[in-house]
C-alpha cells in the first residue's frame, strides 16, 4: 500500500510540474528586450512567457525604460515612474492602475487578465501592458525573438509630403513592363545615373527602369549576382554575392558592368573579408566599409584599382554599415548599432562625430545639438541634405562640411511590428516596413526608397 501511495504521489508531482511549466515557460531560445535599439541586459531573473505573454522582471525592465520604480514586498505591488505616468501593478491582480503626474484626468484601469506575480522573488509584469501603459511604442521582432519598445521620440514632419508606389504592384516575381505593372522579388539597393536611367538590385539581378519602362540586364557571367548598386555617372557598379569558381572556393568583389560583361575592378576572397556598403566619389574613387575578417576589424578604406587592394583609411567602429558622399567629396558613415552618424574629411585625414550620439538610440529631430537617430541604415547626399533611411522613417538632415545644422521627418509613421501594413497617401501616416536591404536614391525633391517586404518602390514627394 505504501509503494502504491507514494507511487501516486510521484505521479501527481510529475503532472504539476507538467502543468506548471506548461503556463509559465521558459523559451528554448531566449527571449530578448530592446529599449531603443539597446539591448537589455538580464541577471538571474530574466523574460519568461506565461499563456503565450511575454513577462519581465519589473525592475530591470522600468529602470532600462528610464523610470523609477519601487517594490514592495510586503505590499506585493510594483510602482514605475516615467517623467510624466505612474503606473501601479498588484500582484496577482488582473487590475493595474495608471495615472499621470500632472495630477490632471482620473486614473485609468488596466486590465491585465494575465495578472502580474511574483517568480523567483522577482516582481513580473506583462511587458505589453507596462510599455503601453507608458505610451511607448512596442511590437515583436520575431527574428530576434525579441520585444521592441520605442520610447522618448520627439519626431517633427517637413510640411505635408506624399508617400506614393512608383515601381512594383507587389507581386513578388520579375517581369518586365511599364512601372505600374512592372513586378519585382526584392528590390534593394537603387541608385540613379546621370541621365536619369533608375539601377536596382533585385534579388541579386540588376533591373533598370527609363522612360517609364523595366529592363532586366543578363550578363556573360551568369554565376555572378548584385547585393549594392551604385552609379558614376552613366556607369554601374555592383558588390557582388559570393560566388564559387572551379575549385569550389568562395570570392566576392566590385565589378563594373560594361554592355552584358561584369568586369572585375576588384575581386578577393570571401571568407578573408566582408564590404558593407561603398560609394563613389566625382574623380571615381571606390570608398568602401571593409571588414577584415582575419583580424577582427572594419575599415573605411579605398580600393587601389591599380593593385587591386585595399587602402586602409581609419579603423572604425563594426556598427557602421551605410555611407554617402557630399559635393566635396568627403564621407558619411552611419553606424546602426549605435545609433549616430560620423563625418570624414578626407583633406584633414579626420574622422569626427556629426550627428547623434553613440549608444543614445532614439528619434528626435531638432537643431544643432539636438537631434539623435535610432538605426541608420541608409544614407544618400544630395544638395547640401543628408537623407537617412532610420529604421522605418525617411529623415533629411541639412549638413554643411560635416556639420549638422538641422533634422526633420519626410516619412514614417513610427511602428515597432517588423511587417506592418503600408498604406500610400499622406507620408507622414505611412507605416514603412523597416528591412535591412532598403536604399535610398534622391533626384531633386523627390526621394525614392526601396521596400523588398512588398516588392515596390516607393517615392516621397
Amino acid at each position: 500500500m505504501k509503494e502504491r501511495l507514494k507511487a501516486a504521489f510521484v505521479t501527481l508531482t510529475v503532472i504539476f510540474i507538467v502543468v506548471l511549466f506548461s503556463n509559465i515557460a521558459m523559451a528554448e531560445d531566449t527571449i530578448n528586450i530592446y529599449s531603443n535599439n539597446q539591448k537589455i541586459e538580464f541577471n538571474d531573473a530574466k523574460p519568461v512567457k506565461i499563456n503565450g505573454e511575454v513577462f519581465v522582471p519589473a525592475r530591470i525592465v522600468a529602470k532600462a525604460l528610464n523610470c523609477d520604480v519601487i517594490w514592495s514586498s510586503a505590499l506585493q505591488n510594483v510602482s514605475i515612474s516615467s517623467y510624466t505616468t505612474k503606473l501601479s501593478f498588484e500582484m496577482n491582480n488582473i487590475m493595474a492602475v495608471k495615472a499621470k503626474l500632472s495630477g490632471s484626468g482620473t486614473p485609468i484601469v488596466i486590465e491585465c487578465p494575465n495578472y502580474p506575480r511574483v517568480i523567483n522573488n522577482e516582481p513580473y509584469v506583462p511587458v505589453r501592458k507596462l510599455a503601453e501603459a507608458l505610451d511607448y511604442t512596442v511590437g515583436w521582432d520575431g527574428s530576434k525573438n525579441a520585444v521592441i519598445i520605442m520610447h522618448s521620440e520627439s519626431i517633427s514632419y517637413a510640411g505635408s509630403k506624399a508617400f506614393s508606389t512608383f515601381a512594383g504592384n507587389g507581386v513578388k516575381q520579375r517581369h518586365d513592363s511599364t512601372i505600374d505593372k512592372m513586378q519585382f522579388l526584392s528590390p534593394s539597393s537603387i541608385d540613379i545615373a546621370s541621365d536619369g536611367t533608375m539601377y536596382i538590385s533585385d534579388d541579386g539581378v540588376i533591373r533598370k527602369i527609363k522612360d517609364g519602362k523595366s529592363e532586366t540586364i543578363e550578363f556573360e557571367q551568369s554565376y555572378i549576382s548584385s547585393n549594392v548598386a551604385r552609379c558614376y555617372g552613366n556607369d554601374i557598379y555592383f558588390l557582388t554575392n559570393a560566388f564559387e569558381d572551379k575549385d569550389n572556393m568562395k570570392y566576392y568583389g566590385i565589378v563594373k558592368l560594361s554592355g552584358k560583361s561584369a568586369d572585375g575592378v576588384f575581386i578577393t576572397e570571401a571568407v578573408a573579408s566582408r564590404i558593407n556598403d561603398f560609394q563613389i566619389d566625382s574623380k571615381g574613387n571606390i570608398y568602401i566599409i571593409y571588414k577584415n575578417i582575419g583580424v577582427g576589424k572594419t575599415y573605411l578604406g579605398k580600393l587601389n584599382i591599380s593593385t587591386g587592394n585595399v587602402d586602409y583609411i581609419q579603423e572604425i567602429d563594426d556598427g557602421f554599415g551605410c555611407m554617402a558622399i557630399d559635393n566635396n567629396d568627403n564621407v558619411y558613415l552611419g553606424n546602426s548599432v549605435k545609433g549616430s552618424i560620423y563625418y570624414y574629411n578626407v583633406a584633414e585625414n579626420k574622422l569626427t562625430l556629426c550627428a547623434g550620439v553613440d549608444g543614445q538610440t532614439k528619434f528626435v529631430d531638432g537643431n544643432i545639438g539636438e537631434t539623435f537617430f535610432y538605426e541608420p541604415r541608409a544614407m544618400e547626399y544630395s544638395n547640401g541634405y543628408l537623407y537617412i533611411v532610420d529604421y522605418n522613417l525617411v529623415r533629411r538632415m541639412t549638413v554643411n562640411n560635416g556639420a549638422a545644422l538641422n533634422t526633420e521627418t519626410l516619412a514614417g509613421k513610427l511602428t515597432a511590428e517588423t511587417d506592418p501594413q503600408t498604406v500610400v497617401g499622406s507620408a507622414k501616416e505611412a507605416a514603412i516596413a523597416p528591412s535591412y536591404l532598403m536604399d535610398i536614391a534622391v533626384v531633386g525633391e523627390r526621394v525614392y526608397i526601396t521596400d523588398p517586404k512588398n516588392a515596390v518602390i516607393r517615392a516621397i514627394d
